[in-house]
């Protein structure tokens, strides 16, 4: 059983339930989601009820592996994702990762969700960084990871999508919080 749940002003993280999977499909498949992490699209409910099944599943604090949901406290509503594990194509250091549903964005829920989750991981897990991964033209996620306080350290290049796509490669140490 995952038990993890915090608590910000206005969001609540938690792990995915099936209850979600028709929010995490609809936010998903929105434009500007969709355009910059189309590895993430669920293209139907049944799609999304496993991916829900398989994060929860695979969820791990010690790895870590921890995918959870964003809801929105005032609508009681599933808008987004937030979470850290392990990217192969980046030998396996631990990335962080968000996405807010379209309609969402721009209230700072992603950078409210990833600095919640950032605390709690470097309060409760022995990882001492994270990394993040951006493509040069997202400007609205680079600026969430810079408030967060990672610093851009390189340029990496790596499958995504079927492609060799290029992405500006962040660092944040446990240490510089």
């Amino acid at each position: 059983m995952i038990n993890i749940r915090i608590e910000t002003d206005n969001l609540i993280l938690r792990p995915f339930l099936v209850s979600d999977a028709k929010d995490a499909q609809y936010y998903s498949q929105q434009p500007k989601v969709s355009y910059w992490m189309s590895d993430m699209v669920l293209h139907n409910e049944s799609e999304a009820i496993s991916w829900v099944n398989w994060i929860n599943e695979k969820y791990n604090p010690k790895e870590p592996f921890i995918i959870l949901a964003i809801e929105h406290k005032a609508d009681h509503k599933c808008i987004g994702v937030v979470g850290v594990h392990a990217k192969a194509e980046l030998n396996n250091e631990v990335e962080i990762l968000y996405a807010i549903s379209d309609s969402y964005q721009g209230n700072g829920y992603a950078t409210e969700a990833s600095k919640a989750l950032i605390q709690w991981v470097f309060k409760n897990t022995e990882l001492k960084d994270l990394t993040a991964i951006v493509k040069p033209e997202n400007i609205p996620s680079k600026a969430v990871v810079e408030k967060l306080g990672f610093k851009c350290v390189d340029t990496r290049v790596i499958p995504y999508d079927g492609h060799m796509c290029k992405f500006d490669y962040y660092k944040l140490y446990s240490s510089k919080l």
